[in-house]
């Protein structure tokens, strides 16, 4: 990495799954991930026929011409069920942990308006007009470097340590819930884990609704010191109540997506399954067959996706097979060399 690269994003277009991370002076601030499937992507603008009302008058559901369903509201007036129409991607669909799935949500748009897909997550960076480093997968792994690894182990059990206390981050349907734990007298728990919260929101692109359990404060004004120093690093746009006498504040902000911790958490051996092709395509050319040792789990993910063997065949230009063993746990696979 070059030695002046502090401030910007680091790219890194891999096998099934992109990678962006961001620095400012230095210190990891965000990391974003994009995954393929088949869900219309944010600000998308799609042909839709309207198939159903949902809440009558208010809000239907839509079919685009890829099959996916979509939420759409509000709901024009007039439209009858079968009409076609242009619908505009505000909140891309969402796969929870416990297999369930959110629709999109989608917007009328003008008829006349031109058919066009959403920002990749490259394009998306490219907006914000940093400078964008791009990462090969050959050489050092400048993304572990700078704690790519660590912050992915974050995103997965949802526990974040910072200095004298613990976020543990909790996904539910209804909202994102974080509780703040440590030995620190409350006060200066509560301050510490003020800042980490508001940093934390940005790393992971985390939205909607957000609760924070803090520990209990009884005095006002430590209660309203709190919010200052939130407020104070909080970089997203977000409302917020003011922190009750149980510690319990809440927050909302703009939810276009799910956060990396959704991603993450929603399909565990897909994350595995995409961390091993990473570690095999820095594993190097050119060195005969490749062996991947995995999970029964993972490998049936793999077959399910030959198209990704194959550009990991492409990359590295060695031969790939996949052997699966009830001994490895899921994200224990790992790498062999065959015979030249």
């Amino acid at each position: 990495m070059e030695p002046d690269f502090q401030n910007g994003w680091l790219y890194e277009a891999g096998i099934g799954e992109n990678r962006a991370l961001r620095l400012e002076q230095g210190e990891l601030t965000a990391v974003r991930i994009e995954r393929e499937w088949h869900s219309a992507r944010l600000g998308s603008i799609v042909e839709a026929q309207f198939t159903r009302q949902w809440v009558a008058g208010q809000s239907g559901i839509v079919t685009l011409e890829s099959g996916e369903q979509c939420l759409l509201q509000p709901l024009p007036k007039g439209l009858t069920e079968g009409a076609a129409l242009r619908v505009e991607i505000v909140r891309e669909a969402l796969n929870e942990k416990d297999g369930q799935s959110k629709r999109a949500k989608a917007r009328p748009a003008a008829n006349d308006s031109a058919l066009a897909a959403g920002p990749t997550l490259l394009e998306h960076i490219e907006k914000s007009g940093q400078p964008i480093h791009h990462v090969q997968a050959f050489g050092p792994d400048i993304m572990s470097e700078l704690g790519w690894n660590e912050a992915m182990e974050q995103a997965e059990t949802g526990r974040i340590d910072f200095d004298g206390g613990t976020l543990l981050v909790s996904l539910t349907p209804a909202m994102t819930v974080i509780d703040v734990d440590g030995p620190l007298p409350p006060f200066e728990l509560a301050k510490r884990a003020a800042k980490h919260i508001a940093l934390v929101l940005t790393r992971f692109d985390i939205g909607g609704s957000i609760g924070i359990d803090f520990p209990t404060l009884s005095a006002k004004a430590e209660r309203t010191e709190i919010c200052r120093i939130f407020d104070a690093h909080m970089a997203g746009n977000c409302e917020r109540t003011a922190i009750n006498g149980f510690g319990f504040l809440q927050i909302v902000a703009r939810k276009t997506g799910p956060s990396v911790l959704e991603i993450i958490q929603a399909d565990r051996v897909l994350t595995a399954t995409l961390a091993l092709l990473r570690l095999a395509e820095r594993s190097g050319s050119g060195g005969g067959d490749m062996k991947l040792n995995v999970h029964p789990a993972v490998a049936a993910k793999l077959h399910h996706r030959q198209a990704w063997l194959d550009e990991l065949s492409k990359r590295t230009g060695r031969s790939v097979s996949v052997e699966a063993s009830g001994n490895i746990s899921i994200t224990g696979g790992h790498v062999a060399s065959g015979s030249h």
